[in-house]
């Protein structure tokens, strides 16, 4: 390369993918320039791009030189990345901090990374982009930001276990042995300057393609980094929580919120069925009266399903916006749950609500079961309905009743969430947080001791009880919760957050979600 090494670092090359592809300035619209970059790479393949680079240079451009410093400033660029990433991880919490952020401000994290990446000094500058096609936006924001916090760690193995640290990528891989498709059309004499190979541009390629996912990594986490310790607006809220309540309350949550889908599904108002259940190439039909007149959308799989509805439709068509309401539908206002939530959105749909959305405890009853209980199960299932104030019902060795009723409100919210599901066979677990919590309070009580309690449990559930509660104790000492239980310390960190057990419907929702994830 006709450069001196000090040179070497600056060289680069005007702008060619992004003029191919007519990528909007960055400086004019950052999200449309995101998007159109993914839609180029989308709709390109990895020889696609090096053809458009093998325009202006061949292997015999380079030397063994330039591959050499090329390696070498690649690992300075990584090892800035790669020490960021280390400070943010030594700080504690990165992984629940970045899940329980906005997707707004996540996103806005990933475009300023893009951004300053397309402005380091690498050979093509942004058009680096090109040769990335994992770095998108919407690839890390898959599961409320999982799909960043994967990609990092994935990064520091990489980087950490071999030198030169190059990401794999099987799209770009296909483009390692392409020749030179402008040979063939190269004069004679030509051809003695130009090489045949496309190998070592491929290599340099690589190189600069890794360069940029440090450049975005380095800037990305640099930015997140600076509003953790600034309390930017975005992250204030986020670290009110990580600092105020247990850490295992808030992963917990974060947890939840990674899971929350990001738009509803569509199925057909018909047979319910969802463009998944009915195969590839399925076309959804929407109600056309309703959406010219109510802006409105009611959707079937089929004229056949729309047809079948329509003495129901009818009725509403054109007049009103009414549906029926399908489970993880936009109609469904806790769609959002839909997933591996359903469980606790259709026991919320089941529950009684007040006129402000409010849920009352009393209504958190046992309900139906969906499998078969056993005799002694079922016992405590009527008599739990009979007298709605008592959480749960201990019997003595000689089996008198004793009524178990929790005061904590934050604690009785999240006993009885975990009740309902278990008792309605609804999760397969819940038992052992409840049992943990009544051995704490009530293997004192006069007529009752540990061994009573846990031959209760065992008629009621399973001669394994025993064994499971045993378990969860030990897992309880293991999360950092030596003395007291689980519900306990949840409790306290539900109050926290919450305040008062009568809590609006999406935030009880939101709550109870989190909290029967961390006991299930």
């Amino acid at each position: 390369m006709a450069s001196t090494t000090e040179d070497q670092a600056a060289v680069e090359f005007p702008p060619l993918l992004s003029k191919k592809f007519n990528i909007t300035d960055i400086k004019q619209d950052m999200i449309k320039w995101d998007k159109e970059w993914e839609a180029a790479i989308a709709s390109s393949t990895a020889a696609d791009v090096l053809k458009e680079i093998l325009h202006f240079m061949d292997d015999s451009f380079f030397t063994l030189d330039d591959l050499q410093f090329f390696y070498l400033d690649l690992r300075d660029v990584q090892e800035g990345a790669a020490q960021t990433l280390r400070k943010i991880l030594h700080e504690g919490h990165f992984d629940t901090i970045w899940l329980l952020l906005d997707a707004s401000e996540q996103r806005r994290h990933i475009l300023h990374g893009l951004e300053k990446a397309s402005e380091a000094p690498t050979i093509w500058g942004q058009d680096c982009r090109a040769l990335c096609p994992e770095i998108t936006v919407s690839n890390f924001l898959l599961e409320g930001g999982k799909g960043f916090v994967g990609f990092l760690a994935q990064f520091l193995g990489v980087f950490e276990s071999s030198d030169p640290a190059l990401l794999p990528n099987s799209w770009w891989q296909q483009a390692s042995d392409l020749p030179n498709p402008w040979w063939e059309q190269t004069s004679n004499d030509a051809k003695k300057q130009r090489s045949e190979s496309t190998k070592i541009v491929f290599e340099v390629a690589t190189i600069n393609r890794n360069k940029f996912i440090g450049f975005f990594l380095l800037f990305s986490l640099s930015s997140i980094l600076h509003d953790i310790t600034h309390r930017g607006k975005g992250m204030k809220d986020v670290l009110g929580i990580v600092e105020n309540t247990g850490a295992y309350f808030a992963h917990s949550l974060a947890q939840v919120k990674s899971s929350l889908r990001d738009k509803p599904l569509l199925r057909c108002e018909n047979c319910t069925k969802t463009p998944e259940d009915i195969g590839q190439g399925v076309r959804f039909m929407v109600c056309s009266t309703c959406k010219t007149k109510l802006k409105f959308e009611v959707h079937y799989c089929s004229q056949f399903c729309q047809n079948e509805d329509w003495p129901v439709h009818k009725k509403a068509c054109g007049k009103k916006k009414v549906s029926k309401g399908l489970s993880g539908t936009k109609g469904d206002h806790l769609w959002k749950f839909n997933g591996q939530m359903s469980p606790i959105a259709d026991m919320m749909h089941n529950l009684p609500r007040n006129q402000d959305g409010t849920v009352n405890l009393a209504d958190i009853g046992v309900g139906p079961c969906k499998g078969q209980r056993s005799p002694a199960a079922e016992r405590q299932a009527e008599m739990l309905e009979a007298d709605k104030d008592v959480d749960y019902f201990l019997f003595t060795a000689n089996d008198v009743p004793v009524r178990f009723v929790i005061d904590d409100p934050g604690a009785k919210v999240v006993f009885r969430i975990n009740r309902r599901m278990f008792m309605t066979q609804t999760a397969d677990s819940g038992l052992e947080p409840m049992a943990e919590y009544m051995l704490k309070h009530m293997s004192g009580y006069p007529g009752l001791s540990r061994d009573i309690i846990l031959k209760q449990l065992c008629a009621e559930h399973g001669n394994d009880t025993a064994e499971k509660v045993t378990e969860w104790e030990r897992k309880t000492r293991e999360r950092g919760f030596a003395t007291g239980t689980m519900i306990g310390h949840l409790s306290k960190d539900f109050m926290k957050m919450f305040g008062h057990p009568f809590f609006k419907w999406h935030g009880f929702l939101f709550s109870l979600a989190g909290l029967l994830l961390i006991c299930v």
